[in-house]
Formats: structure tokens, C-alpha cells, sequence
């Protein structure tokens, strides 16, 4: 990615105010160069925005996903990354908070035209919601600009960085349309994905219109010259963005989706595109204490400030869908079974991958095991006072008699939660699980007077939370379950893993527990933003119970809202990272251990 090009343009273009419609002129309410890119110093910024626009504090999410923005979010990302941007430090900072004040535009104005919706009014194609989307964007910015309007600097720079992105495009690369997409699901070789784009660029960054290669290359498909023309008398028909009703856009925006012979699949557009190459260049933030430190201060902020909330009750929940809906407390489930675990056939190629894990690991239990292989002496008298002037002679005492135990200090159990939600029969995720599981089984039988563990794996239906018990701790291995893992229903974390935390049984100083899956918590009233706040939640139990929580991610997911410490998926690669988690923190409790 070219961001030295991608800044020049930056600065040569211009968006007319009048892409947001008439709003006041008005002072920028904060002092535009920050002078800094820290994070800590940043989060007080945007929650100052956010309560002045907003009254509250919203949940504030840092992330490190390209910043797809959503029509309706739960919370709020602020996409670290922007910050990594090979720009001056004052773009970054103005595009960042251009991103923040984008979403909470959302949040107030799509938030409450679709609160009173109900689910089945929300049920869009594909390419019904993504025309919507485009709308939505430009409407909600609108109304903001409107209302608020010292933020439109803001919107204005992060609008102009994807109309940058998306000229260099258009410099550097023609014959773009007709690939197949990173999902291998859509072809443009009909024109469509340029047209698609065409309605993009013509609602969201219309300079671009002004480059001659750009609509050659959109127009050079047969039929394409007659879809324009329908775009633009549709489009023609809105006056005012920010005077639309959210039913008027979705009416504009199926107007523009019956343009498409395929509406259940639709590309991202190459605006978007870039903005993801660009992310993958770019290195995660990792979490370190500032990124600790910038959570606590959302979360303080919050606490303090949100008495009254005004905008958050707007999220949807239908009345259907209280089943398990988190009210405040850690709550518990009384619909839940544990049933036994099937034995399946064992398959030798994901075995042998579980083999080689499993053998990383034994490195770094063996070392555990040298450092932590300590007992304990216990005197006993068979009657009267122990005479302590006696303990050194008790070999020459009848009277007196020991035992040696290994100490509670040397001693980890192990509790391991398995996702077996219907989202996981996607790709390649339960193998992948079965894979990481079965090597700590593997490692941790080699060697049973160290390491206590437990195997258990969760879903959620209609009939409530099923738990399905693997191995239960001094039980003989039998593999063959956890080859028998199926993909199906949702997933209740937070409650699947309060149960599990009972499983922790003995006086062990060391408790280890490992929840892996590949996404959020999602069942039938447990998902969205209370979901997770409810898993942070129950990480914090945990942490009062001496219980050390680890997310594994399968699949690309935010986990820094609800998980302390997470090892984000990153391909095969993600096996490494486990067995390097495990080294550092098996040498971490031996170093802290004394007896």
C-alpha cells in the first residue's frame, strides 16, 4: 500500500460541504491537533464527544478489524489500527474520530428509527441491506452534521481518506472488475460488481465520478450504460439525505437492489477493499498494560457517567426473546443439562497434528514439572500433643508418623470449554478444535500427579444449555470423544462457563481454564452487547475464584471486550501461539511459586 501516494491525494482533493446538505457553520469544539496518536489520551476525546452528542457513554470497543461499520452497532470500535497508518500523525487522529462520530451516528439515528421494528421489518437480502447501508451512511452523517455540526470536520477527513484509497485504485489499476472475490462466492464478469460500485461511489464519494477511467471502466459492460441511468433517476428522487425517514431509505435502497439479478450474495466494495489490504499490513495491537489501562478507563467512564441512559434501551430485543436474557446480575440458567460424550472413530491425519502439538507442550510441562515437583510433610502423633522438640527424631518415634503429600502450590487443574454452536461447521473450525484439544489431553495425561483437567463442550437451543462432558478429571482418556464433536444451535458463553467454573475441584493454587471458540455469544435473547458485557462479567468471577481465563480464538472475532487474555486466530499459526502462551505461563507460575 502506497500511503505516501494515498496522503498526497488526500491533500489535493476537496468534498463540498453540500454532500452533507445544508448545516450551520461552526467552530470545531475541540483543538484539531491533539499533538498525540496514544490511545489513553484519545479514549477521553471520544467519550467527550460521545457524551456531548449523546448524554451517555457508549461501550467503546478497541479493535483491530477493518472498520466495516455497522448500520446498527452494539457498541462502538475504535479501530486501532487508523493509528498505524503510514500518514501524518494529525490525519490519523482526525480519520479516527471521523470512524467514532460515524458510528455513533448510527447508533442515535438507526437506533431509534428501527427500535420500534420488528424482526421480520429487519429481514433484508443481501443486497437489500448493503443499498440500504450506503443510504444509511450518508443520511445519518447528515442528520449529525445538521445537529452537531463542529464534528463535520471530523467526518470530513475519514470520507476523504476512502475517496483517496479509492483514486489510487483508479491510478493504478484498471480491468479491476470480473475477479473472483477473497470468498471465491461472487464474479463481476456481468457488470454487476461495477455497478454495485457505481452506486457506492455515486451516494458515498462521488468525485470519483470525475475520473474518465473509472466510469469507462464501469460502462465498457454490455446493458451497464442503461443501469446507470436507472441509478441515477432512482438517487435523483432524494433532495435531502437528512430528511429521509429510515422507510423512505429502505424503499430508495430496494428500488436500487432490484437493479441486480443476484441479491443473496454481494461483494465489498473496492473502497473497502483497499481498506483492508491496507489493515493487513498493518500490525495488531497487541494486549499490553496501555491497552489494559484504555479498557479500564471506558469502563470507569461508563460507570460513572451513564445514570440515565438514553440511546442504549433503543437496541432491539423482541419479546420473544427473553429466554436468557442477562439482567444485570451473573444470573443463572436452570435449563441446562450435562449429558456423555459418544466415541467416534479417531481420525489418523488430525491425531498425528494433535501429536505434534501435544509434544511442544510436554517440553513445557516437563519444565513445570522439575520446578514444581515439591511435597509437602505432614507429622501426625497417634495420640496426645505432637511434641514439636520431637519432629526431628519422629524416624526413631514409634509415637510419631509423617507422610508426604504433593503441595496444593505444585498442583494445576485444568478446565477446557469447547464451542460446539452451529457457527463452527463453517470451514475448517472443528478440526481445528478437535486438533487443540485433544494435544492438551495428550500433554496434560503424561503427566496426571501435576496437571488435573477436564474437557467439556457447550451449545445452546431452544430447551436450554447443553454441556457435553469429554473427560472429567481422573477419568481414563478415551479420544474417541473428542473426535465426536458436531457443529450445532447457538452458544450461551457466560453461563456455559459459570457451570464449567464448578468444575474446578481441588485446592489447587494454579487453575487454568481454556475456552475456545470461534465467535460471540449468540443464542436466542443472550447476544449483542449485554451478551458480551455479561462474559466480561463472568471473566472478572473467575478471576475472584484464582481462576486464570485463556479465549482461543478459531475464527476472526473482537475478544478484547470480554477476555483479559486471548490469542486471536491467525491460521494455522494459532497452534504456536498456544504453545507459546503455555511455556511463558508455566515458567510465570514457577517463577512466582515459593514453598
Amino acid at each position: 500500500m502506497d500511503f505516501r501516494r494515498i496522503e498526497e491525494i488526500y491533500d489535493e482533493q476537496f468534498i463540498d460541504r453540500d454532500w452533507w446538505g445544508d448545516f450551520p457553520a461552526a467552530r470545531n469544539l475541540l483543538d484539531r491537533d491533539l499533538g498525540t496518536t496514544d490511545i489513553l489520551k484519545l479514549i477521553p476525546v471520544c467519550a467527550k464527544i460521545a457524551y456531548h452528542i449523546t448524554g451517555e457513554i457508549p461501550k467503546m470497543v478497541l479493535s483491530n478489524r477493518v472498520p466495516a461499520l455497522s448500520m446498527n452497532p452494539k457498541h462502538i470500535a475504535l479501530n486501532l489500527k487508523l493509528l498505524r497508518f503510514e500518514i501524518s500523525d494529525e490525519t490519523r487522529v482526525f480519520v479516527f474520530f471521523g470512524y467514532f462520530v460515524h458510528e455513533l451516528a448510527h447508533w442515535i439515528y438507526t437506533g431509534k428509527d428501527i427500535a420500534g421494528l420488528s424482526e421480520e421489518e429487519l429481514l433484508y437480502t443481501p443486497m437489500h441491506y448493503d443499498m440500504i447501508h450506503f443510504i444509511e451512511n450518508r443520511r445519518v452523517e447528515s442528520k449529525l452534521v445538521k445537529d452537531f455540526p463542529g464534528y463535520h470536520y471530523y467526518l470530513y477527513a475519514a470520507r476523504k481518506l476512502g475517496l483517496a484509497m479509492g483514486l489510487n485504485v483508479v491510478e493504478s489499476r484498471m480491468g479491476y472488475y470480473g475477479g473472483q472475490s477473497e470468498d471465491g462466492l461472487h464474479r463481476g464478469g456481468d457488470g454487476s460488481e461495477a455497478l454495485y460500485d457505481y452506486i457506492c461511489t455515486k451516494i458515498l464519494y462521488p468525485n470519483l465520478l470525475d475520473e474518465s477511467n473509472y466510469m469507462r471502466e464501469v460502462l465498457s459492460f454490455p446493458g451497464n450504460d442503461v443501469k446507470v441511468r436507472q441509478v441515477n433517476a432512482i438517487l435523483k428522487g432524494i433532495k435531502n439525505y437528512a430528511d429521509l425517514t429510515y422507510k423512505e431509505v429502505v424503499w430508495y435502497a430496494g428500488a436500487l437492489a432490484d437493479l441486480f439479478h443476484v441479491k443473496d450474495v454481494c461483494p465489498d466494495n473496492f473502497f473497502l477493499q483497499e481498506m483492508k489490504k491496507a489493515m493487513k499490513g498493518i500490525e495488531d495491537f497487541k494486549t499490553d498494560k496501555q491497552i489494559k489501562m484504555a479498557e479500564t478507563v471506558i469502563r470507569d467512564l461508563r460507570k460513572t457517567l451513564n445514570k440515565d441512559t438514553v440511546f442504549s434501551p433503543q437496541l432491539f430485543v423482541s419479546s420473544e426473546r427473553q429466554k436468557l436474557e442477562w439482567k444485570g446480575s451473573l444470573g443463572a440458567c436452570d435449563r441446562l443439562v450435562e449429558i456423555d460424550a459418544e466415541v467416534a472413530e479417531i481420525s489418523d491425519d488430525l491425531l498425528n497434528r494433535a501429536k505434534e502439538l501435544a509434544a511442544k507442550i510436554q517440553v513445557s510441562l516437563a519444565m513445570f514439572s522439575g520446578k514444581m515437583d515439591r511435597t509437602r510433610v505432614i507429622y501426625e502423633q497417634d495420640s496426645g500433643e505432637l511434641d514439636e522438640d520431637e519432629l526431628y527424631q519422629s524416624r526413631y518415634n514409634r509415637n510419631i508418623f509423617f507422610e508426604e503429600v504433593l503441595a496444593p502450590s505444585a498442583i494445576l487443574e485444568v478446565v477446557i470449554l469447547l464451542d460446539l454452536s452451529g457457527s463452527m461447521c463453517t470451514g475448517d473450525k472443528i478440526p481445528l478444535q478437535i486438533v487443540i484439544s485433544s494435544a492438551l489431553a495428550l500433554a496434560f495425561n503424561k503427566y496426571p500427579n501435576v496437571v488435573y483437567y477436564s474437557i467439556y463442550g457447550h451449545r445452546c437451543g431452544d430447551d436450554g444449555i447443553e454441556i457435553t462432558r469429554f473427560h472429567d478429571r481422573g477419568e481414563r482418556l478415551q479420544l474417541g470423544k473428542l473426535f465426536s464433536q458436531q457443529a450445532l444451535n447457538a452458544n450461551a458463553d457466560g453461563y456455559a462457563m459459570l457451570y464449567c467454573f464448578d468444575k474446578f475441584k481441588s485446592d489447587a493454587k494454579n487453575k487454568l481454564f481454556f475456552m475456545i471458540s470461534d465467535g460471540a455469544p449468540s443464542a436466542t435473547g443472550y447476544d449483542g452487547e449485554d451478551a458480551r458485557e455479561h462474559v466480561w462479567v463472568v471473566v472478572q468471577e473467575a478471576k475472584k475464584r484464582g481462576i486464570e481465563v485463556l479465549s482461543i480464538g478459531v475464527d476472526n472475532f473482537d475478544q478484547s471486550d470480554m477476555y483479559e487474555e486471548f490469542i486471536p486466530y491467525e491460521g494455522p499459526e494459532i497452534t504456536t501461539r498456544i504453545s507459546r502462551w503455555i511455556r511463558e505461563k508455566f515458567m510465570s507460575m514457577a517463577e512466582d511459586n515459593s514453598f
